[in-house]
């Protein structure tokens, strides 16, 4: 590398001039680059000591073909590699040895160059991606139409270790024994694909789960699934065995009301604690009263109302809804006292806010409200952004890994898998 950076014959600096040390800068990276691509491309060569091969199909011996070159993209840049090659003349197929351990048999593209591509398209749509990537290393090291398909690659690869149990969180992202957790559940909206039918465009729930701290110590993880509530549920279970968390180590569950989030925890972690959001719930109370008073009077009605929530004074507070709910008996809008009446009585067992607020938990599902924000929406909900179930789930994947602290562990687990 010394030698061909010597060969740049550059003019010495003379005097007080002005030095262009962003142009240098650049000159000697790409001179280092390309220096360091011939390097490794020397160094796998040499490595290359194969001299027989089996057909991974029927087992038997393949024929040597010599060396063939395959273009290899890396961090460094393009790189021309020649490896052994041999043929299976009964199954007409050819294998390289060097390219499964270099982990470059289904593609050109090293794992070094793709995990740097899957980090930037889990933030960014593949457009920008691209640029970013081409400003960062220099060169154009894929389109983004590849960078989409790395990236799906990488997420459905990350679902399908996580679905078998192949993969395992990193040893920093685990659970101390001693950490207890808090659970809030909630689901946010993303762009699906255009229904051609009816000319419009579909719009899909993205189901997330945040297992936090309340005494903000432990770190929190996340995981995000579009799918349906039994499907999450599997996943959601998923994460929490490999975390070897179970449901002792819970100390409340929050959501809104929706029956699947009920529904879920009941079947997964029954006999921990449920508490119904109380923004939710206020919203509710809110809408009712804005809907029977004017203002000034509906919000007094609404804080005595939160008061008696969170003061534990249940029975006060059915008591003041079931007479509102008699008032307007014949009220069948969204509204209506009627169905506010119903919605608490279907909550009434998740009202211990007294409980939660004497024992320092929170009361509100602000980490899921907040996870939805900058786990989904930052990046699945943007202008123009259209998605089909599969690849929302792959993104999801490499984004809920990440912010896991999961990250580096899942490519250190592909390079031990290779080898």
């Amino acid at each position: 590398m010394s030698e061909f950076i010597s060969e740049l014959r550059l003019e010495p600096l003379q005097g007080n001039e002005r030095i262009d040390c962003g142009a240098e800068e650049e000159l000697y990276r790409r001179a280092g680059q390309e220096a360091a691509g011939r390097l490794l491309a020397t160094r796998w060569q040499d490595g290359d000591v194969a001299s027989k091969a089996t057909c991974g199909q029927c087992q038997g011996k393949m024929r040597a073909m010599g060396r063939r070159e395959k273009r290899v993209r890396t961090l460094c840049g393009s790189v021309g590699l020649e490896r052994k090659v041999f043929y299976c003349t009964g199954c007409k197929v050819t294998k390289a040895p060097l390219d499964e351990r270099l982990g470059i048999a289904e593609t050109g593209i090293t794992p070094g160059l793709s995990r740097v591509v899957c980090r930037t398209a889990l933030e960014l749509p593949y457009t920008q991606s691209q640029q970013l990537l081409s400003d960062s290393l220099g060169f154009k090291p894929c389109s983004a139409r590849e960078i989409e398909r790395i990236a799906d690659q990488h997420g459905e690869r990350i679902e399908q270790m996580k679905h078998l149990g192949d993969f395992k969180p990193a040893a920093e992202a685990m659970a101390h024994k001693k950490d207890h957790y808090c659970l809030a559940i909630d689901a946010g909206m993303i762009p699906g694909l255009p229904d051609p039918e009816r000319h419009r465009l579909n719009w899909h729930d993205v189901k997330l789960a945040v297992a936090f701290d309340a005494k903000k110590i432990a770190a929190s993880f996340y995981v995000a699934g579009r799918e349906d509530a039994t499907r999450f549920g599997g996943r959601l279970w998923r994460e929490l065995e490999s975390r070897r968390l179970y449901k002792e180590r819970f100390q409340l569950i929050l959501g809104d009301g929706a029956s699947w989030i009920w529904n879920l925890v009941d079947m997964h972690l029954p006999g921990v604690p449920q508490l119904l959001d109380l923004y939710h719930a206020a919203q509710h109370l809110y809408q009712t009263a804005s809907h029977c008073w004017p203002e000034t009077k509906a919000l007094e009605w609404w804080h005595r109302r939160l008061g008696q929530l969170k003061g534990g004074y249940m029975a006060n507070f059915f008591a003041s809804l079931q007479w509102l709910a008699r008032r307007y008996p014949n009220d069948e809008s969204d509204e209506s006292p009627k169905r506010l009446l119903g919605y608490f009585n279907d909550n009434r067992q998740r009202l211990d806010y007294q409980w939660a607020i004497s024992n320092h938990l929170p009361i509100g599902s602000g980490p899921a409200e907040s996870a939805i924000s900058h786990i989904v929406q930052q990046r699945l909900k943007q202008s123009g952004m259209r998605w089909s179930d599969p690849g929302a789930q792959t993104t999801l994947n490499l984004r809920t890994l990440h912010r896991n602290g999961d990250f580096e562990q899942y490519w250190e687990t592909l390079a031990a898998k290779a080898s």
